[in-house]
């Protein structure tokens, strides 16, 4: 019987792209006011687009003709990892929490990096409807999933069994094996037109969404 659902957060409970725009943005004020380079935003957005991952901002000024150093690069993703996200959640994440919150325990397991979790999160002005929140990054990078930590730390914060737990995320590479692994019911897969990992395959040991409204439906 489940007792606890516990869901990812980035494209499960808001739009990571969201964030991710919202982090060029930040960074686009502070470099256009400190180092007079215009449009890195919409090349950002370009190459974020392209699919392009982990150096962007290095390809931005590569692309621009500007000159930089490691020193640059670290100011410029602590600006972004540091930055007052500007998110919102999904309109049916918003009606799960709300409807689930009043029959089961809820909880969230989080990778990245802490400080832009932490700030996701009070963004999204959630963490009054959450028993647990993990956030991996606090055992360090190691321990982000698929690594079983954040998992075991979750049934000790709630004071759960495996076999009482499901776990909702939208990552096939990442979220589910854990909990697999550690007895939890067959997790849920949220696939949503636009997310980061939309393109990979579901589990065969996953139930497959499109919103979370049919995962109400479902546990019904």
């Amino acid at each position: 019987m489940i007792k606890a659902i516990i869901f990812d957060l980035d494209d499960t409970l808001f739009p990571e792209r969201e964030y991710v725009l919202s982090g060029f943005q930040a960074v686009d004020e502070w470099i256009s006011s400190n180092c007079s380079v215009l449009d890195f935003f919409k090349k950002a957005v370009s190459f974020f687009d392209e699919g392009k991952r982990g150096n962007i901002f290095n390809l931005v000024l590569d692309d621009i003709g500007i000159s930089y150093d490691e020193a640059l690069i670290s100011k410029m993703l602590n600006i972004y990892r540091e930055h007052e996200p500007r998110i919102s959640l999904y309109d049916d994440a918003a009606e799960a929490i709300n409807y689930y919150k009043q029959k089961n325990q809820l909880g969230i397991i989080t990778d990245g990096y802490l400080v832009a979790q932490k700030k996701k999160i009070n963004a999204l002005q959630i963490r009054s409807s959450f028993d647990a929140i993990i956030y991996s990054d606090e055992f360090g990078k190691a321990n982000w999933k698929p690594s079983r930590t954040p998992y075991l730390k979750m049934m000790q914060a709630l004071r759960r069994k495996g076999q009482e737990c499901v776990y909702v995320g939208d990552n096939p590479l990442k979220d589910f094996l854990a909990p697999a692994r550690l007895g939890w019911l067959p997790s849920i897969r949220i696939r949503r037109d636009g997310s980061l990992h939309h393109s990979v395959p579901t589990p065969g040991d996953c139930t497959e969404v499109e919103s979370l409204i049919n995962v109400v439906e479902g546990f019904e």
